[in-house]
Order: C-alpha cells, then sequence, then structure tokens
C-alpha cells in the first residue's frame, strides 16, 4: 500500500486501529528508507513540566543535511500508549536542535517494564523524500525510572493509607517564640495485604525539624490500623528575606517509605493554599521580617 504519513491522521488512524499502535498500522511494502544519519532524541522533564505532566522530547541533527520532523510517537513499556506528536518541524544541518513538550500518559506498574526499552518512532522528510525509524532516546537525567518509581510508589502507599497534610497549621505563642506544628493525618485503608515502613520526613529549602533537620518517624503501617497523626515540630530553614519570594517546593515535604511489594523511594506531600500562607507568614514572623 503507498506509504501514509499516520501521524498527521491520528485520530482516524486511532478509530481504524481501535487502540492498536498507530504507528505500526500501515506498515507494507512500500516503505520508506530508514531515518538520516546524525538525527537522535533525547527525554527529559522540569519540575515545572512535571507539575504539569509534560515530556520534554529534544531532537538534534548533527548530520550534514537540514531534517523536516513530520511527526513521532514516544512509546515505553512504563508509560500508556498515546505519546504522539503531528505538528511538522524542521531541524537544520550540523547541529539543528528543538525541544518538543508533549503530555505524558500514565505510568504502568509492571514489575517486569524497562524504562530503558523506550523507542521513538519518527516520520521524517529530507531533500530524498520521506524517511521513517526507530531511535533509541537518549534520558540524561533518569527521567523515565523516576517516573516509574514515583508514580508506582505512590500507587502502592495508596494501597496501604492516605497520608494527608493538615488544612492548618498549629501552632503557639507569638513573634519569636512561636512555635508551629505540622499535624500530618495518616489513615490506613480498612483492607489490603500490602504494608509500609514510615522513615523519614525530610526538610526544606524553607522548613526543617525544630530540633534539626529531618523528621525522624520509623514506623509500619498495614491496612487495617487505626488512622494516627504525626507532629512534625517546624521550623525556618534559614532566616532569609528573599527565600518566601524565591521558594519553589520549600512546602512541600518528602516523605521516605518503602512498601512490601519493594518499591521504595520519596513521595512528596504538599500544602495547601491555605497551609501555605500560614507557613509563609510564620516563617516571618518566626525570623523577625
Amino acid at each position: 500500500m503507498p506509504r501514509a504519513r499516520l501521524l498527521g491522521r491520528l485520530a482516524a488512524v486511532v478509530a481504524l486501529a481501535s487502540g492498536a499502535s498507530l504507528l505500526t498500522s500501515c506498515a507494507g511494502a512500500d516503505e520508506a528508507p530508514p531515518l538520516p544519519d546524525g538525527l537522535s532524541v533525547e527525554v527529559r522533564q522540569s519540575r515545572l513540566d512535571a507539575a504539569d505532566g509534560i515530556l520534554v522530547v529534544g531532537f538534534t541533527n548533527a548530520g550534514p543535511e537540514p531534517v523536516t520532523i513530520d511527526g513521532f510517537e514516544l512509546r515505553s513499556p512504563t508509560l500508556e500508549p498515546g505519546m504522539s506528536y503531528a505538528d511538522p518541524f524542521e531541524l537544520r544541518a550540523d547541529g539543528g536542535k528543538l525541544d518538543i513538550r508533549i503530555e505524558r500518559t500514565p505510568t504502568v506498574c509492571d514489575a517486569n517494564a524497562d524504562p530503558a526499552d523506550a523507542t521513538v518512532f519518527v516520520e521524517a522528510t529530507t531533500a530524498e523524500g520521506p524517511r521513517d525509524g526507530e531511535l533509541r532516546p537518549d534520558d540524561p537525567f533518569d527521567t523515565l525510572p523516576r517516573l516509574v518509581d514515583t508514580d508506582c510508589l505512590a500507587d502502592s502507599v495508596a494501597a496501604v493509607a492516605d497520608i494527608r497534610m493538615p488544612e492548618t497549621l498549629r501552632s503557639e505563642g507569638a513573634g519569636l517564640d512561636r512555635r508551629a506544628y505540622l499535624d500530618v493525618l495518616v489513615e490506613p485503608v480498612a483492607t489490603g495485604d500490602l504494608t509500609m515502613h514510615l522513615g523519614t520526613v525530610y526538610g526544606t529549602t524553607l522548613l526543617n525539624a525544630e530540633g534539626g533537620t529531618d523528621w525522624v518517624i520509623d514506623r509500619d503501617v498495614a491496612a487495617g490500623d487505626a488512622p494516627f497523626t504525626i507532629s512534625l515540630p517546624v521550623k525556618p530553614a534559614r532566616c532569609d528575606a528573599h527565600a518566601i519570594a524565591d521558594d519553589k517546593r520549600g512546602t512541600i515535604l518528602p516523605f521516605e517509605i518503602t512498601t512490601s511489594d519493594g518499591r521504595a523511594g520519596r513521595l512528596d506531600r504538599p500544602a495547601g493554599d491555605a497551609l501555605k500562607s500560614e507557613l509563609y507568614a510564620y516563617y516571618d514572623e518566626r525570623c523577625g521580617l
């Protein structure tokens, strides 16, 4: 069959394929030549991209001729299908670069799936005509393994208990003598087989434990346990008039957790808007700013 530029007809292909991979549905005898030498791709994600559910797919053309990328699909065994891009763009010769941001699909928590097996199927056009093929993306910051670790840990933790930041800050005293506490609620699910160990809650760039930097919890939790509250005495990490203005993650507490299904790592719990405002006000008051 004549070669189709599949990504330009994404919606139609998905509908006809009934969930099959959109870029393998029209393989035929009249296939295009392989991708030109010098074309490479990498996957990244900044903190802001992570918050927005975005992956960055960065293309580089080190070859001697310009290349038009007609579309691509990022495929990973640890992410659900559907990460495609169909808006053509050009890469100049000898080092042309462009970052494309795409919405990432949900994580697949399969112990046998390896994020290193990700590929990017690319449809391109050069002066000689259409090209297509698969590229193995570089992952310089281990973005894909991190997504698996973070998301699958969150799923495992949710199967044991809900860890909930308070809506408001509990405090006593005033001014430089004011002391405050974050009362974190841990509410186990009613039934289930998984357990978890709460190790440490780590201090942030803005907030530390009253008696040091981090809060050591060291407590096991199982389904069916009674709900309990962890009270975290909190103080400013440092008194800096610019700290709040520059803050991005200072009110997000990382919980170190290990689950009985083999997941381990840090699970972030952010303060809501009201609590964040109270923490900023407490920081200013405690520091005398």
